[in-house]
């Protein structure tokens, strides 16, 4: 065990013996040494199910609008799960004072596909840890040493928040990346559009990028509306398209890029790149980032003279 998951099970321990909140979740151990699964701890002699390693890739976020809504929970978060709490807080999801965040400093977390590329085989994998020099894979044949860029999900390879932007308890350092990975899409806009033509070609309409994401709690989601009717339930190029293109229209200036929808798509879809893209027009454009501490309310939820206007009205 490392000394921040120690660090970790005693702070929701106490929490939890306090009666300061009524549930912690975080990571627990999962099917295999390279996974672990979302745990809800609810006792405080259980607090010892709590994990954390390079394999703690869910945003654990994605539960809090159900589980915070009118009682105090303690959560074990990324960098990129507190931006998204952020986003929830100033959207009236939910409330700072329903939260006990226990905050980590992040070097990344890893891609199972990419370990599944190397030289040793993922059944034999017993262990992963961060070292100075890279991630360290320990298995039943021998230890092996990866590099950042041969190891972490895509998302991580472009993040330089891996410092928590709120919490009560902090633990652990962030390590910056060394390199940041260029976007993989094509510049030119007759080449874009092909290359989103035959990724949306693949889309199966699961919409499990929708469930998968802190941003998307709507009750009722414009796909799943019958009237107005903005998309039928059939998984062609074209209906794909309306989807995914106004999907990105409402997280808009409210993704904070933690890429859970990439890393769910059974189809492998870069969703991910579509909205780091859409991220990066807003901030070029109002000089807003998603999960932004200093704001006080979503992009689109306030307005300032100097601001860009699309339309040209009144000039």
């Amino acid at each position: 065990m490392s000394d921040i998951e120690n660090k970790i099970q005693e702070e929701a321990k106490k929490a939890l013996e306090g009666g300061d909140v009524s549930v912690v979740i975080g990571w627990g151990a999962g099917s295999a040494p390279f996974k672990t699964t979302p745990v809800f701890i609810e006792k405080p002699e259980d607090a010892d199910k709590l994990v954390w390693n390079p394999a703690c890739v869910n945003n654990l976020a994605v539960y809090l609008p159900k589980l915070a809504n009118d009682k105090k929970v303690g959560i074990v978060a990324k960098p990129c799960d507190i931006r998204s709490m952020i986003g929830l807080i100033q959207e009236k999801q939910i409330k700072r004072e329903n939260l006990y965040i226990i905050g980590l400093g992040c070097a990344g977390v890893v891609d199972a596909f990419n370990l599944d590329s190397q030289d040793f085989h993922l059944q034999d994998v017993i262990g992963l840890d961060w070292t100075s020099d890279g991630l360290k894979v320990s298995t039943t044949n021998g230890d092996y040493t990866l590099s950042c860029s041969d190891c972490l999900r895509d998302m991580c390879l472009v993040c330089t928040k891996r410092e928590p932007a709120i919490f009560d308890v902090k633990l652990g350092e962030a390590v910056q990346p060394s390199d940041i990975r260029e976007s993989l899409i094509p510049e030119l806009a007759e080449e874009r559009k092909a290359y989103w033509s035959e990724q949306f070609s693949k889309c199966i309409r699961c919409y499990a990028c929708r469930q998968v994401c802190p941003a998307c709690y709507c009750k009722t989601c414009f796909a799943d509306r019958v009237e107005p009717k903005w998309t039928a339930k059939k998984a062609t190029a074209e209906e794909a398209w309306m989807f995914h293109a106004t999907r990105m229209m409402h997280i808009a200036g409210r993704c904070i890029g933690c890429g859970e929808c990439e890393r769910i798509c059974p189809v492998g879809i870069p969703v991910a790149e579509l909205a780091r893209e859409m991220a990066q027009a807003v901030k070029d454009t109002y000089g807003y980032e998603a999960g932004d501490p200093n704001q006080e309310s979503p992009v689109l939820g306030q307005y300032k003279e100097e601001d860009f206007d699309p339309a040209h009205h009144g000039g």
